[in-house]
């Protein structure tokens, strides 16, 4: 058996100050903009927490990005209420959280895909993950399946159209405003 002194231990992924401060940024408005939208009762159309967990995605490195994509929901359901966690919505939500956020994050980093593209596709993933959740607890939990997996799905429509139009201009944006900090060599 190999002992750990013949295979020392690697750094095997590093991230900056910078990493953290934008996923800082990112769980905090993914935590105030649902309060906002939920205020004014539009809060599941518009889907106000995805937008900064994609973005973390994207902007952040994986690590980072993915504690803002499962952390987010969770963290909300418990400071607010929203949402909640029976029937488990702020667990599906979590799930949809690590899978955005670890596709937007592969993508974006593939140059073939262009940002639309990505945010299009993990909000694609994102549908279908959704779907799989929603049909698994309604089953769980005896209630009709199929109404509850089309509601749930197209439910979020607005917001999606929203986040295909107005997120990549807004990932663009950032990152053009993040080449002024500098990165840790």
């Amino acid at each position: 058996m190999d002992s750990l002194q013949n295979h020392p231990v690697r750094n095997t992924y590093r991230y900056s100050g910078r990493d953290m401060l934008l996923g800082g940024l990112f769980m905090a408005v993914a935590l105030v903009l649902p309060i906002v939208f939920h205020a004014v009762g539009m809060g599941s159309q518009f889907l106000p927490m995805f937008p900064p967990i994609i973005m973390a995605g994207c902007l952040t490195a994986w690590p980072v990005g993915l504690t803002v994509g499962i952390l987010s929901p969770l963290v909300s359901a418990v400071l607010t209420g929203m949402p909640p966690f029976f029937p488990p919505v702020a667990w599906i939500m979590a799930l949809e959280g690590a899978v955005m956020v670890l596709l937007a994050r592969r993508l974006y980093l593939l140059s073939r895909f262009s940002i639309r593209a990505t945010v299009i596709l993990v909000l694609l993933a994102d549908r279908l993950v959704l779907l799989g959740a929603v049909l698994a607890v309604a089953t769980w939990l005896d209630l009709p399946r199929g109404v509850l997996g089309l509601v749930s799905v197209v439910r979020g429509a607005p917001g999606i159209v929203i986040m295909i139009v107005t997120l990549p201009p807004l990932i663009r944006i950032v990152e053009s405003r993040l080449q002024f900090i500098p990165q840790p060599e």
